[in-house]
């Protein structure tokens, strides 16, 4: 891990740091979330600003809450009351040092026709 620019310090907080994000995961799953999908991004144009990859993932998010809005079942009073799956996206730098990022996002399943692997690429 260690690669000459590091100190101890920066090595203990970054492993302080993953320990905690495996805990906050792990916590959502307890807690009641249902994970069906794991979805890996990994961007052509070497995108190596984080506050793009954020709002590339927050845009994503906005669009699939779109598309499930959309597509709920209108037959019922008060159709557009109704839970949205939970989702979860973690932004990763890649570990070949290139400082490029990829995304994780693990979401639950998506209603009807929205589930399947087909719609998840489109």
């Amino acid at each position: 891990m260690p690669n000459g620019f590091e100190n101890i310090d920066e090595i203990k907080q970054a492993r302080a740091f993953k320990k905690g994000i495996k805990r906050l995961i792990q916590q959502e799953f307890e807690d009641g979330m249902f994970p069906w999908w794991f979805i890996s991004f990994h961007y052509n144009d070497g995108k190596t600003n984080e506050d793009q990859v954020i709002k590339d993932m927050a845009d994503l998010k906005n669009k699939l809450k779109r598309e499930i809005y959309r597509r709920r079942n209108r037959t019922f009073k008060g159709a557009g009351l109704f839970p949205y799956p939970k989702m979860l996206v973690m932004n990763e730098v890649s570990h070949l040092g290139t400082g490029q990022f990829h995304s994780h996002l693990i979401t639950e399943a998506l209603p009807g026709r929205l589930n399947s692997q087909r719609m998840m690429e489109i």
